[in-house]
Protein backbone atom coordinates (compact mmCIF):
# COMPACT_ATOMS: atom_id res chain seq x y z
CA UNK A 1 0.00 0.00 0.00
CA UNK A 2 1.70 3.08 -0.55
CA UNK A 3 -0.54 6.86 -0.97
CA UNK A 4 0.37 8.84 -4.16
CA UNK A 5 -0.81 12.34 -5.40
CA UNK A 6 -3.55 11.61 -7.82
CA UNK A 7 -3.81 12.40 -11.46
CA UNK A 8 -6.64 12.17 -13.87
CA UNK A 9 -6.50 8.40 -14.06
CA UNK A 10 -7.63 8.09 -10.33
CA UNK A 11 -10.84 9.74 -11.12
CA UNK A 12 -13.01 6.91 -11.87
CA UNK A 13 -11.42 4.66 -8.84
CA UNK A 14 -12.15 7.72 -6.69
CA UNK A 15 -15.91 8.07 -7.67
CA UNK A 16 -16.93 4.49 -7.98
CA UNK A 17 -15.35 4.74 -3.87
CA UNK A 18 -17.45 7.42 -2.93
CA UNK A 19 -20.30 5.99 -4.36
CA UNK A 20 -19.20 2.58 -2.28
CA UNK A 21 -19.09 4.69 0.67
CA UNK A 22 -21.80 6.45 0.29
CA UNK A 23 -23.98 3.63 -0.12
CA UNK A 24 -22.78 1.91 3.03
CA UNK A 25 -23.36 4.80 5.09
CA UNK A 26 -26.94 5.07 4.78
CA UNK A 27 -27.40 1.19 4.72
CA UNK A 28 -26.09 2.46 8.28
CA UNK A 29 -29.02 5.26 8.61
CA UNK A 30 -25.79 7.79 8.00
CA UNK A 31 -26.67 10.64 5.83
CA UNK A 32 -23.19 12.37 5.60
CA UNK A 33 -22.82 12.37 1.57
CA UNK A 34 -25.34 12.34 -1.37
CA UNK A 35 -25.19 12.16 -5.46
CA UNK A 36 -25.00 15.62 -5.23
CA UNK A 37 -21.30 16.49 -2.57
CA UNK A 38 -19.00 14.52 -3.54
CA UNK A 39 -19.28 14.10 -7.00
CA UNK A 40 -16.95 13.51 -10.13
CA UNK A 41 -16.49 17.38 -10.93
CA UNK A 42 -15.23 17.91 -6.98
CA UNK A 43 -12.95 15.03 -7.32
CA UNK A 44 -11.61 16.54 -11.10
CA UNK A 45 -11.18 19.81 -9.19
CA UNK A 46 -9.28 18.19 -6.37
CA UNK A 47 -6.89 16.34 -8.96
CA UNK A 48 -6.59 19.38 -10.63
CA UNK A 49 -5.46 21.49 -7.97
CA UNK A 50 -3.21 18.67 -6.63
CA UNK A 51 -4.80 18.26 -3.52
CA UNK A 52 -6.20 14.72 -3.48
CA UNK A 53 -4.15 12.05 -2.62
CA UNK A 54 -5.04 8.08 -2.52
CA UNK A 55 -4.06 4.83 -0.84
CA UNK A 56 -3.73 2.49 -3.38
CA UNK A 57 -3.05 -1.63 -2.78
CA UNK A 58 -1.98 -3.53 -6.42
CA UNK A 59 -3.15 -0.40 -8.64
CA UNK A 60 -6.65 -0.41 -6.82
CA UNK A 61 -7.90 2.95 -4.95
CA UNK A 62 -8.57 2.11 -1.57
CA UNK A 63 -8.59 5.36 -0.14
CA UNK A 64 -8.81 9.27 -1.18
CA UNK A 65 -8.19 11.72 0.85
CA UNK A 66 -8.11 16.40 -0.32
CA UNK A 67 -5.73 18.46 1.66
CA UNK A 68 -5.42 22.11 0.69
CA UNK A 69 -5.75 25.45 2.65
CA UNK A 70 -9.95 25.65 1.47
CA UNK A 71 -12.17 26.62 4.32
CA UNK A 72 -16.10 26.63 3.89
CA UNK A 73 -17.27 29.80 4.80
CA UNK A 74 -19.00 28.28 7.42
CA UNK A 75 -16.14 28.19 9.20
CA UNK A 76 -15.83 31.40 9.88
CA UNK A 77 -18.85 30.92 12.00
CA UNK A 78 -16.45 28.61 14.39
CA UNK A 79 -13.92 30.08 17.53
CA UNK A 80 -10.95 28.70 15.75
CA UNK A 81 -8.07 27.40 18.39
CA UNK A 82 -5.16 28.41 16.42
CA UNK A 83 -3.51 30.55 13.98
CA UNK A 84 -2.30 30.17 10.56
CA UNK A 85 -1.79 29.05 7.96
CA UNK A 86 -3.58 25.92 8.58
CA UNK A 87 -4.25 23.04 6.39
CA UNK A 88 -7.85 21.26 5.63
CA UNK A 89 -8.81 17.62 5.42
CA UNK A 90 -11.51 17.08 3.16
CA UNK A 91 -13.17 13.50 1.80
CA UNK A 92 -11.35 11.17 3.75
CA UNK A 93 -13.09 8.02 2.14
CA UNK A 94 -12.38 4.36 2.64
CA UNK A 95 -13.41 2.07 0.39
CA UNK A 96 -15.83 -0.42 2.78
CA UNK A 97 -14.25 -3.19 1.88
CA UNK A 98 -11.32 -2.09 3.66
CA UNK A 99 -12.80 -0.22 6.52
CA UNK A 100 -11.83 -1.38 9.92
CA UNK A 101 -8.09 -1.79 9.05
CA UNK A 102 -6.51 1.30 10.06
CA UNK A 103 -6.58 2.81 6.88
CA UNK A 104 -8.15 6.09 7.91
CA UNK A 105 -5.54 6.26 10.42
CA UNK A 106 -3.15 5.79 8.21
CA UNK A 107 -4.46 8.86 6.25
CA UNK A 108 -4.62 11.02 9.21
CA UNK A 109 -0.81 9.84 9.47
CA UNK A 110 -0.15 11.34 5.94
CA UNK A 111 -1.65 14.41 6.25
CA UNK A 112 -0.64 14.72 9.66
CA UNK A 113 2.89 15.09 8.49
CA UNK A 114 2.20 16.75 5.59
CA UNK A 115 1.00 19.68 7.41
CA UNK A 116 4.22 19.33 9.75
CA UNK A 117 6.56 19.36 6.37
CA UNK A 118 4.87 22.51 5.09
CA UNK A 119 5.03 24.61 8.40
CA UNK A 120 1.03 24.69 8.78
CA UNK A 121 -0.09 25.96 12.14
CA UNK A 122 -2.94 23.57 12.45
CA UNK A 123 -5.33 21.27 10.98
CA UNK A 124 -8.90 21.79 10.47
CA UNK A 125 -11.66 19.61 9.71
CA UNK A 126 -15.62 18.57 10.12
CA UNK A 127 -17.02 15.55 10.85
CA UNK A 128 -20.79 14.60 10.51
CA UNK A 129 -22.47 14.17 14.19
CA UNK A 130 -23.66 11.00 12.69
CA UNK A 131 -21.27 9.21 11.75
CA UNK A 132 -19.63 8.44 15.11
CA UNK A 133 -16.94 6.14 13.78
CA UNK A 134 -15.24 9.66 12.36
CA UNK A 135 -16.10 11.57 14.70
CA UNK A 136 -14.02 9.07 17.55
CA UNK A 137 -11.36 8.83 14.62
CA UNK A 138 -10.58 12.81 15.11
CA UNK A 139 -10.61 12.67 18.93
CA UNK A 140 -8.63 9.72 19.66
CA UNK A 141 -5.76 11.29 17.51
CA UNK A 142 -5.89 14.82 19.60
CA UNK A 143 -8.40 16.97 17.70
CA UNK A 144 -10.50 19.53 19.46
CA UNK A 145 -14.05 20.08 18.76
CA UNK A 146 -14.05 23.90 18.35
CA UNK A 147 -17.79 24.39 17.26
CA UNK A 148 -20.31 22.95 14.90
CA UNK A 149 -21.74 23.82 11.73
CA UNK A 150 -24.29 22.70 9.40
CA UNK A 151 -24.28 22.02 5.65
CA UNK A 152 -27.46 21.66 3.11
CA UNK A 153 -29.53 18.68 2.96
CA UNK A 154 -28.03 17.34 6.25
CA UNK A 155 -30.12 16.84 9.07
CA UNK A 156 -27.82 16.76 11.52
CA UNK A 157 -24.93 19.05 12.43
CA UNK A 158 -20.89 18.97 11.83
CA UNK A 159 -18.33 19.35 14.55
CA UNK A 160 -15.68 21.00 13.27
CA UNK A 161 -12.43 19.78 14.78
CA UNK A 162 -8.73 21.31 14.89
CA UNK A 163 -5.36 19.78 15.96
CA UNK A 164 -2.71 22.46 16.77
CA UNK A 165 0.74 21.61 15.36
CA UNK A 166 2.99 24.37 16.49
CA UNK A 167 2.60 28.11 18.24
CA UNK A 168 2.03 30.80 15.60
CA UNK A 169 2.33 34.44 16.13
CA UNK A 170 -0.82 35.37 13.41
CA UNK A 171 -3.87 34.66 15.86
CA UNK A 172 -6.82 33.61 14.04
CA UNK A 173 -10.07 35.80 13.62
CA UNK A 174 -12.73 34.89 15.89
CA UNK A 175 -16.25 34.72 15.81
CA UNK A 176 -18.95 33.70 18.05
CA UNK A 177 -20.30 30.22 17.89
CA UNK A 178 -22.92 29.47 15.69
CA UNK A 179 -24.63 27.85 13.07
CA UNK A 180 -24.87 28.83 9.06
CA UNK A 181 -26.83 27.79 5.79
Amino acid sequence: MSIVQAHQGYIPGVVRLISAATQTMREHGIYQWDEIYPNEEIITKDVDSRSLYVLEQSGLCIAAVSLNQEQDEAYQQVHWLGGEPVLVVHRLCVDPAYQGNGIGSRLMDFAEEHAKQNAYVSIRLDAYTGNPRAVRLYERRGYRKAGQIYFPRRPLPFFCFEKILRESTIQPVTQPHGTSR
